[in-house]
């Protein structure tokens, strides 16, 4: 219930006289990010420039940023180094990382300063955590007097507190009345330890037999949940219930702790609350009690098959076991208290339903500390029907004797199993475990012992104007011929429409109007009604005027229009009817290359190769054979068919090999393609060589440089070597000067994914997820001095380093973490903000 370690966080103000190792140091302190600072702060300790009072400084707050983020270890050699010149501080940091590191008498030993000199520095602290690493050694006396030395303190909220430790130290030694005596008014205590005092206060109440006197305070304390630990509010709900049965109700006390476990399933002390809820129970229960109905919502429902039984992973026994599902985190307590109080009754269906779920609870949370606690009832259960035999056995099923030749028996026996022969599977298990490993042959025992079990056989031990002189006719066509020459396709089409509406009866309009068509097509954006209008009024001013125009250019426009309006079947018509009639047109090459890309748009991807690969081969004009290239290797890529994709990288050096400006585009997607094919080494040596060749501040480097990170790191496996290779990759593209911010924020996630898989090179053992964290948080950490310019990369670092913060249990530098991503007010601003709402609610963290 109380926490050893009272530790501070030394924020300075930003200051320019500041390094900017160290404010980034402080920044990350003062979000709770602990390990990020250490970074920070040993980073900068090692510039041999550091002036030596600010060195020591960043020593101090390094250790304490050490110890938060669990290295304690690193802080006592740092605080041994005699170069480091001496700090008060120093005594109350030695001994902070002592305790962390569990030398608990030593820590309580080097706090001893702080009873003694009035002016230590961070004496209150100190004091506190004395106290608290006195009691966790079970020295309640020892505690008592340390806390002693601050009742007389001249801070009133001091001295109050330390009151307040005595009397709950007091409560929990059973002396209600020494606690009575000297616990604190309320009000003299500052805000955030008025509810700790409050459950003092109820406790002793109900300590003392007036449970109605405690039930409200109890119940206020629920409702408001800030400035409390997890762990006292669930001793809240806990004491809430105990006053209940105290008032004679015991099912009003187990719905109550049922209430409070339904709306927050993760929380402490779980152990204790079955226990009551168990306790509570009418004996023998009635099998329909709403209470265990409703225990028995919270199991869930077994998989399809029978209950599969353990695997052997490569690495470990350990996974032999089924994964403790965290989906369903009440199910082993809610499995363990329906088949004890299912075990009280005595009824032979309810006998085997309690034997079949103490049997469940082994096999589905064999991790579990319940699962010790269901083969103990089941060993009673056994006892108790005199089958002394099978209970011995179950109760020794655990030897050990190392190997690891057993395997193959091992998943042999698991097929015999799943189909149907429990015989030939206990056979084979048995025989597994002879040549397994301890572990593995322990997995094997436990399943050939579940499945002996079940058939009720004996167990052995297992475990996007004109000039005024003209003629009006030849003004007009004048006017019109200047309309055509212009190049730009917006000057032009005002230039046409303005003809059009000054000659509405002009026998060149049709040509006007189909001009005007395509100036509409190629305006941007394209204005296909305008051009879809000019051709129909073509037709509708003059029914024969269509016969005046050339018939290829005409088709021309229709097919332009056509393939503008997204329908790639009739542009697929519309192009072979023209290729067919113009066969010799010079647009006709243009015209088989939009006939390919129709094919290709359609899915056709076979005839869309086959169209593009003639064009290309035979096509004059360089730039468009190798777009044909490109359309056609694309296609092929797209054929699902194994020969096609390998065919289409012949296809994309062709491209290449062509001169044109796509021959950049075509290396791209060729690696790309590699790598979809699993084609590793090749796209490795292909972007590599391909990479000497560019300037060192082409952009290129940059798309490049991710498709050869994203290979070798595929090409990787397990392999740290390789890692660390994606890792520098990455790394080196960090520093491109071409690399924007989106692109900087993908590499600092990418930096992150790596770290996370490699092993810290200092300790083999370890993992180098503090780096990872830290990538991903130098993302954040920009936000500070320039609004992001991107937001899918910003927040993806963002929630990694939530989830990695969160996966260590670090609530505080999680909540920190989400409420920095809310503030940048981004696309998911409300999901961070949520997030951390509800960390906070679920941990009780409100404060450090």
């Amino acid at each position: 219930m109380r926490q050893f370690l009272l530790i501070l966080c030394l924020i300075v103000p930003a200051s320019a006289d500041v390094p900017v190792l160290l404010q980034q140091g402080n920044d990350a302190c003062a979000d709770g990010l602990w390990d990020v600072a250490a970074l920070r702060y040993d980073q900068l300790l090692r510039d041999s420039e550091l002036a030596k009072p600010l060195r020591a400084e960043v020593a101090i707050r390094l250790a304490e940023a050490w110890i938060r983020s669990g290295q304690a270890t690193k802080t006592l050699d740092l605080l041994a180094d005699k170069q480091l010149p001496p700090q008060p501080a120093t005594y109350f940091w030695n001994a902070q990382a002592l305790a962390a590191t569990g030398h608990l008498t030593k820590a309580v030993e080097a706090l001893a300063p702080a009873l003694e000199q009035t002016d230590a520095a961070f004496r209150t602290e100190a004091i506190l955590t004395r106290a608290s690493l006195q009691l966790a050694l079970n020295q309640s006396a020892e505690a008592l007097l340390t806390l002693k030395a601050l009742t007389n303190s001249r801070k009133p909220e001091t001295a109050a507190l330390a009151r307040l430790r005595q009397a709950e130290i007091l409560l929990d030694q059973g002396d209600v009345e020494g606690a009575r005596a000297i616990i604190p008014a309320t009000v003299a205590l500052v805000a955030r330890y008025r509810p700790e005092t409050a459950l003092a206060r109820a406790r002793i109440a109900l300590a003392e037999g007036n449970p109605g006197d405690a039930i409200p305070v109890f119940a206020d304390l629920l409702e408001q949940p800030e400035n409390q630990s997890l762990s006292r509010f669930c001793a809240a709900a806990i004491g809430l219930a105990d006053s209940l049965a105290a008032q004679g109700d015991p099912t009003a006390a187990a719905n109550s702790l049922l209430a409070f476990i339904g709306d927050r399933p993760e929380p402490p002390w779980l152990d204790l609350m079955f226990e009551r809820i168990l306790r509570w129970l009418p004996d023998p229960p009635q099998a329909d009690d709403p209470i265990l109905v409703r225990v028995a919502g919270w199991i869930p429902p077994l998989p399809p098959p029978p209950p599969a039984i353990l695997n052997i992973s490569a690495d470990s026994a350990i996974s032999a076991w089924p994964t403790w599902n965290d989906e369903f985190p009440l199910a082993p307590y809610a499995i363990h208290t329906l088949a004890i109080a299912l075990g009280r009754i005595d009824a032979p269906q309810a006998q085997a339903e309690s034997h079949t779920l103490l049997t469940r609870l082994q096999l589905e949370f064999p991790q579990h500390p319940l699962a010790h606690r269901a083969l103990l009832a089941t060993a009673r259960s056994l006892l108790a029907k005199g089958e002394i035999e099978q209970a011995l056995a179950v109760l020794d099923h655990f030897p050990s004797d190392p190997s690891i030749q057993g395997k193959a028996e091992f998943l042999t026996a698991q097929a015999a199993f799943l189909e149907g022969d429990p015989t030939q599977a206990i056979a084979l298990f048995d025989a597994a475990a002879k040549t397994l490993d301890a572990r593995d042959a322990e997995t094997a025992r436990l399943n050939a012992a579940i499945i002996r079990l079940g058939q009720g056989i004996a167990l052995p031990a297992t475990p996007t104007g004109t000039p005024p002189l003209l003629s009006p006719g030849l003004s007009s066509d004048l006017q019109l011929e200047q309309a055509l020459a212009i190049k730009d396709p917006a000057a032009a089409r005002n230039a046409l429409e303005a003809f059009l509406t000054g000659h509405p009866d002009h026998p060149r309009q049709a040509e006007a109007r189909l001009a005007a068509a395509a100036a509409a097509m190629a305006s941007q954006p394209p204005d296909l009604a305008n051009a879809r209008a000019h051709l129909a009024a073509i037709t509708a001013a003059d029914p024969g005027g269509s016969e005046l125009l050339p018939p290829a250019r005409l088709a021309l426009v229709k097919l332009r229009l056509t393939d503008l309006s997204n329908k790639p079947e009739e542009t697929v018509a519309a192009a072979k009817a023209f290729l067919e009639v113009f066969p010799s047109d010079p647009a006709a090459p243009d015209v088989s290359l939009l006939l390919g890309r129709s094919f290709y748009q359609a899915g056709e991807y076979n005839q869309a190769r086959m169209t593009l690969e003639k064009l290309a081969a035979t096509d004059a004009t360089a730039t468009r054979a190798q777009a044909a290239w490109l359309l056609a290797a694309r296609a092929a890529a797209l054929v699902p068919s194994p020969q096609s994709r390998e065919e289409a990288l012949a296809l994309f050096d062709q491209t290449i090999a062509t001169d044109g400006p796509l021959a950049t585009i075509a290396k791209l997607e060729k690696a790309r393609l590699m790598l979809d094919l699993n084609r590793l080494p090749e796209a490795i040596t292909f972007l590599r060589a391909w990479l000497k060749t560019l300037p060192n501040n082409d952009p290129l480097h940059l798309p490049a440089g991710f498709l050869l990170g994203e290979a070798v790191t595929l090409a990787a496996g397990d392999s740290p070597e390789d890692l660390a290779e994606a890792l520098s990759i990455y790394q080196k593209l960090l520093t491109h000067p071409a690399a924007d911010d989106a692109t900087r924020n993908r590499l600092k996630f990418l930096c992150g994914q790596m770290l996370e898989q490699l092993p810290d090179p200092k300790n083999p053992g370890g993992n180098r997820i503090p780096e990872a964290i830290e990538a991903y948080y130098s993302v954040l950490e920009t936000a500070a001095k320039t609004p992001p310019t991107e937001w899918v990369w910003f927040e993806r670092c963002g929630f990694k380093a939530l989830e990695l913060y969160a996966a260590a249990e670090r609530w505080q530098s999680a909540i920190a973490i989400a409420k920095k991503i809310a503030s940048c007010h981004g696309p998911r601003a409300e999901e961070a903000a949520n997030q951390a709402r509800i960390l906070q609610l679920k941990h009780m963290v409100w404060e450090d």
